[in-house]
């Protein structure tokens, strides 16, 4: 690992993180995971909901020294949605109803304001 890849390894607001083995995540990292809930099958063209949930796994604070501060909805790179949070008066759970004319991997990024932005993903199915 080069010394810029250690350095933003070290800054919880450098870079966006995911498990490193997502099979084997630690607890930390299922903490701060944004996990998608989505129909198994959608069509394109037509409304569905799509709930990401940070703290689904292992729960993660929601005080106000540490929270989730937002969580962002992407279709691939494209982004599709933002809910903002605060502590303690809301849940670190936001659900969207999008339309996609392309299905891509659903992408949700989740910033802590402690630990920086995670991201978790999800494959769509025609």
């Amino acid at each position: 690992m080069n010394e810029d890849a250690k350095t933003c390894e070290a800054d919880p607001s450098c870079g966006v993180k995911s498990a490193k083995d997502p099979a084997n995540a630690t607890d930390f990292e299922k903490k701060h995971t944004p996990v998608i809930k989505a129909p198994d099958i959608v069509k394109k063209g037509e409304f569905f909901a799509v709930t990401v949930e940070v703290g689904k796994v292992v729960p993660h604070p929601n005080e106000p020294g540490h929270f989730i501060q937002w969580i962002e909805l992407y279709s691939g790179h494209t982004f599709l949605a933002r809910a903002d949070l605060t502590p303690a008066m809301t849940d670190s759970v936001a659900t969207f109803s999008v339309r996609l004319d392309h299905l891509h991997p659903l992408r949700a990024v989740a910033r802590c304001n402690l630990h920086g932005a995670w991201v978790g993903t999800i494959d769509l199915k025609e």
